[in-house]
């Protein structure tokens, strides 16, 4: 069972999404809230994922998710939210956010992607990951055989894909290897670029450039 709550100031679409959750088998809601202070102060169990908009009252979603975060290491954050803009993508992933959701996505996808989240998946709406990709094909390196850091080209190849928000299982499938090698590289590509979650590599390789 995934515990969820939901941070969302706009009424109509906050009983839409708590109806929709409360009549969910593989999910509990545990609550809602209309600000990022409510949610602070009123918490009493960490959720495994939290759906938080961006256009809050007083404390906004991009701030709210690095206050979350710093309190609730272990929270899912996937924003919610009506913004396609780049710069609202990266910052609320800089912020510790794991997904990027519109609010135009139907119902049943956005608990898709909570299932992916809990997974260790990066869910994003498709436009959303669309732009997320087309970033870092505009920033790739002009030499193509220059590594990232010393990685090898099968550390940036599962970078790659760890990037579009594919699970461990998922990258194994694709390259015909097995979950406990995929971990093994993940754990070299973390070393060498020094981070520890999948966040700060997206942060890391959009710095330096994004190869295929």
């Amino acid at each position: 069972m995934i515990k969820v709550s939901i941070i969302e100031d706009d009424v109509l679409i906050l009983n839409s999404l708590v109806q929709y959750m409360q009549m969910q088998d593989d999910l509990e809601l545990l609550d809602s809230f209309t600000s990022v202070r409510s949610f602070m102060s009123s918490l009493t169990a960490a959720p495994d994922v939290l759906l938080l908009d961006i256009e809050l009252p007083e404390i906004n979603g991009l701030d709210g998710a690095f206050l979350i975060k710093q309190k609730f290491p272990n929270v899912n954050i996937l924003m919610l939210t009506v913004y396609e803009d780049k710069d609202r993508i990266f910052k609320a992933l800089q912020a510790g956010a794991t997904g990027y959701l519109l609010k135009s996505m139907p119902l049943f996808k956005i608990k898709e992607s909570i299932m992916e989240a809990s997974n260790g998946g990066v869910p994003m709406s498709p436009i959303i990951a669309k732009k997320v990709i087309a970033y870092f094909s505009s920033n790739k390196q002009t030499d193509n055989n220059q590594s990232h850091e010393g990685l090898t080209a099968r550390e940036v190849q599962i970078a790659n894909l760890l990037i579009k928000g594919d699970t461990y299982k998922q990258i194994a499938y694709q390259l015909f290897i097995s979950p406990d090698t995929v971990r093994q590289h993940i754990k070299n590509i973390y070393r060498k670029l020094q981070i520890n979650c999948r966040v700060q590599l997206i942060n890391e390789l959009s710095k330096k450039g994004y190869s295929q």
